[in-house]
């Protein structure tokens, strides 16, 4: 595994920690229109791999789905074009939710 598994509470710590941790929301434009994580890039993980060379290889990225199956396979697909600083949001933005943890909600 070339990436690391964070549970929504360290990610939170990350994100709060390190200002250039980036987030990448691999699910459906609609998901994300209805609930997000604030300044987080939209690449679904059906266009991930044509448009990788969009995402900075040296960046941090924590890298989120729904439930947490579609950003595990993002964050392979990531590793193996080179990315070396992965972290996959463990329960995406469901169990995130189910933390407590604040979202954005609605079109922004």
């Amino acid at each position: 595994m070339n990436y690391r598994d964070l549970d929504p509470a360290d990610a939170q710590r990350e994100l709060q920690a390190d200002p250039t941790l980036r987030i990448l929301d691999v699910r459906t434009a609609p998901e994300n229109a209805s609930h997000r994580l604030p300044n987080a890039v939209l690449i679904p993980v059906q266009e991930l791999d044509r448009r990788l060379a969009e995402l900075d290889k040296n960046a941090n990225w924590l890298v989120h789905c729904e439930h947490g199956r579609r950003s595990l396979f993002a964050c392979e697909m990531m590793a193996q074009a080179g990315f070396k600083k992965l972290a996959n949001l463990r329960g995406g933005l469901a169990y995130w939710s189910g933390c407590g943890l604040p979202l954005v909600t609605g079109k922004g």
